[in-house]
This record gives C-alpha cells, sequence and structure tokens, in this order.
C-alpha cells in the first residue's frame, strides 16, 4: 500500500484544518517583542526563527505548566535548572529518585526546553515551565527499555505533566509498524499511550536522523493506530536558520498530518543549536532531538497563554497555525509547516469540543 500513502496523507491535513475552532486577534499586550529578544534570547538561534518573542509578549512562557522528561536523565545541580523542576523524577537505571545524567542527552533537551532566563548563556524556549524529569537506559534501543518508558509516562502523568517530551525513537521505519508489531517491541508502554491520551496527554517524539523520507515508529505511529493522532506530535528538524530541513533529518512523511518543523541545528561541532551541557558548559546540540525539544517547550509556552484550552486543543491550534508557505508547503518534508509562535499567539482559538 506505499502508493496511498500520499493520498492519505492529503486527506488527513485537510480534515485536520476542520478541527480548529473559529479565531479572534489578541488583544496587545502594551509589551514588545524587542524586550525578549535579548543577547541570551539570541544565543539559542531557533527561538528567533520561530518568532518565540511575540509569545512571550503576550504572556507565554510556560508559567505553571508541567513538563514531563523521558531521555538519559537531567543535572539538577546545574544553575539553568535552578527552580524548573516540579517534581525529582526517578532514575529507573538506579532505580531511585532523582535523576543523574551520564552522557549529557537529557541535560541539553532540558536546556532546549526549559533553561532559565537569567542573562547567562541562553534560555529554553518555556523559561517559565517546569520539568519532571525520568531516566530510562542509554545503551541500546529504547525497546530494551519499554517498562521503564511506561511507568515514566505514567509517573509523570499522575504527577500533573500533560506534556511528554520524549528526544528517543526506536530504527524501525514507520512504514513497517503495524499494531501487532509495535505490540510485541513495546507491549507496557503502548497501553499507558492508550490511556494516557484517551486522558488528554500529548507526546512529542523526533522523526529520526537518517536522513530518510519516513519517519521512525514513534513518530509515525498514528499510521498503525490512529486514535493516538489527537496526541502525537512527530518533530522534523530544520537548519538553524530555518531555510531547509537539516543535514540529518528524516522527513515527515507519513507522520505529515501530524508533524511540524522547527530549528533542530546545522551540522558540525559549532553549528547546532546551543543548550546546557551536562556538567553546566554550553555546548552545541543538533538533530531532530533538540527540535522536538522546541516543540513541547513550545507547547507548554502556548498551554501557558491559552490555560481554557487543554494540552490536544493546543497542539492542533499550533499545527493549525504553521506556516505553510514557500518551501514549507511541502508536507512530505515539512508536514503542517515550520512553527509559527507569532500566529499562534495572535490568533485566539475558541475551545475546541472535546
Amino acid at each position: 500500500m506505499p502508493h496511498l500513502f500520499p493520498v492519505l496523507r492529503a486527506l488527513a491535513i485537510a480534515s485536520a484544518s476542520l478541527l480548529v475552532g473559529c479565531l479572534t486577534i489578541a488583544e496587545p499586550s502594551g509589551v514588545e517583542p524587542a524586550v525578549f529578544e535579548t543577547p541570551e534570547y539570541h544565543a539559542q538561534q531557533g527561538l528567533a526563527v520561530v518568532k518565540a518573542s511575540a509569545l512571550y509578549a503576550r504572556g507565554g512562557t510556560g508559567q505553571g505548566v508541567l513538563v514531563a522528561l523521558i531521555d538519559s536523565g537531567l543535572d539538577t545541580r546545574l544553575k539553568e535548572f535552578e527552580g524548573r523542576l516540579s517534581d525529582p523524577g526517578f532514575d529507573y537505571v538506579e532505580n531511585r529518585p532523582g535523576t543523574i545524567d551520564r552522557i549529557g542527552h537529557g541535560t541539553q533537551m532540558a536546556g532546549i526546553l526549559a533553561a532559565n532566563k537569567d542573562d547567562q548563556g541562553m534560555h529554553g524556549i518555556a523559561f517559565n515551565a517546569r520539568l519532571i524529569p525520568f531516566r530510562f537506559g542509554d545503551d541500546n534501543e529504547p525497546f530494551f527499555f519499554d517498562s521503564e518508558i511506561a511507568q515514566s509516562w505514567q509517573s509523570g502523568f499522575d504527577k500533573g505533566a500533560r506534556l511528554f517530551n520524549n528526544s528517543w525513537a526506536n530504527s524501525i521505519p514507520a512504514t513497517e509498524i503495524n499494531e501487532a508489531r509495535y505490540n510485541q517491541v513495546m507491549p507496557d508502554s503502548l497501553a499507558v499511550a492508550r490511556e494516557l491520551v484517551a486522558d488528554g496527554a500529548v507526546f512529542v517524539f523526533p522523526t529520526g536522523n537518517e536522513l530518510k523520507r519516513e519517519p521512525l515508529a514513534e513518530p509515525g505511529l498514528p499510521v498503525a493506530l490512529p486514535e493516538l493522532e489527537k496526541g502525537w506530535l512527530a518533530v522534523v528538524a530544520l537548519k538553524n536558520d530555518g531555510s531547509a530541513i537539516n543535514g540529518k533529518s528524516n522527513y515527515c512523511g507519513v507522520a505529515a498530518a501530524w508533524c511540524i518543523a522547527v530549528p533542530g541545528g546545522d551540522s558540525g561541532a559549532q553549528a547546532g543549536l546551543l543548550t546546557v551541557g551536562k556538567e553546566g558548559r554550553y555546548v552545541q546540540t543538533a538533530g531532530t532531538s533538540p527540535a522536538a525539544a522546541l516543540v513541547s517547550g513550545a507547547l507548554a509556552a502556548l498551554q501557558s497563554l491559552y490555560p481554557q484550552l487543554n494540552p490536544q486543543q493546543v497542539r492542533e491550534h499550533l499545527l493549525a497555525t504553521a506556516n505553510r508557505t514557500g518551501i514549507y508547503a511541502n508536507s512530505e518534508a515539512y508536514g503542517r509547516g515550520l512553527m509559527d509562535l507569532e500566529t499562534a499567539s495572535r490568533r485566539v482559538p475558541a475551545p475546541i469540543a472535546d
């Protein structure tokens, strides 16, 4: 059935556009976006591309919103995360509360998402959001840690998170996944994901870094399980300036209807997005992992601006207001388009029926 994917993709995108409520224009806040365009803001180049300063000027900073971070852990001792934890989370590698981060990946994602706005280095896109970090095994494919991932999701939800950043994916192409096969490799996670999506959660995944025209298993999972789509986001990575897909990213492909594009850094040691390393140094990161973290943070910031919406409605609004002009009209590559937080924060959505 590969020849049907482009047709199904187009129908899904057209149908999704009908789900958005009536829009009104937000009242000016009296604060100019330029107030937020500090050296710290510009140091993380992706923020300007997605127009985050406009969202900040209208009050969307992530205040009061919790995000669960399921990754290699988090170095919670760092100054950039003072006041940013809602809960110490849990380390499923060492089976204890709290986390460490031996490889630094989770800490880097947390920096992109919610590092403090403190006039030092850079800040996260949702600098007032709060995190709940979880650590699962970082030495093999995620399916080896199915139980730990499932427990992380459930625990995060029980502690109040409705947004789940997952900067990882199993290396099975989405086009080769069906319900039976996924239930073989991730049975516990699949059961929890179904329950939490039904209860209003949103899961964010990167499309993967294999330079393929299709995403990996998790970002494309709603192809096999359509009931997950309302709580699912796939993320493709652009170059720092947003001019094209970056040198690592898979396309949105079959996930186009629930996929969005944001900067994920250029290739090269000094050409990524600036974030926080595991020992507190500022480091570069590139790929679809930081792109996913950027989108998770954007959801948190928008949720704080639109408390009248539930997280799945915020997700749909983010997709519906993406920029689909120029190159971003290519849904195979860029899905719903380039994330545009100026439009998302200016066009106020009416509550959407559940």
